[in-house]
């Protein structure tokens, strides 16, 4: 293996996005899923306007094969936009750093 400052640039620029990203806390694979949904009370808004029926959002994902959906709680949905967010660019990092390897595998370059 190369030391790092023997790769190129952009690999370095890559690798140094990817540290920065993992030493924060929290990752999460999923997508976020907001559906909206009538209550129960036969006097509630949302009964007659659609506008007007309640939010909630969830976590969908798929584990050992199974789909999931996880609820999220108001309180939490800004922190776990952010895990999601952040999977998601570690995830798009990893991608480009593959391929970077990938050219050079083809290239027989070291």
């Amino acid at each position: 293996m190369l030391p790092r400052p023997a790769l190129p640039k952009n690999q370095r620029t890559q690798y140094s996005k990817l540290r920065l990203l993992l030493n924060e806390p929290g990752l999460m694979r999923g997508n976020l899923v907001e559906m909206r949904r009538q209550c129960g009370k036969k006097s509630c808004r949302c009964r007659t306007e659609p506008q007007a029926r309640h939010r909630s959002l969830y976590l969908g994902l798929s584990l050992n094969g199974k789909h999931r959906t996880v609820y999220i709680p108001a309180e939490w949905e800004a922190r776990v936009r952010e895990w999601v967010a952040r999977y998601s660019e570690v995830r798009q990092l990893l991608e480009q750093i593959s391929l970077g390897f990938l050219e050079r595998l083809e290239k027989r370059e070291r």
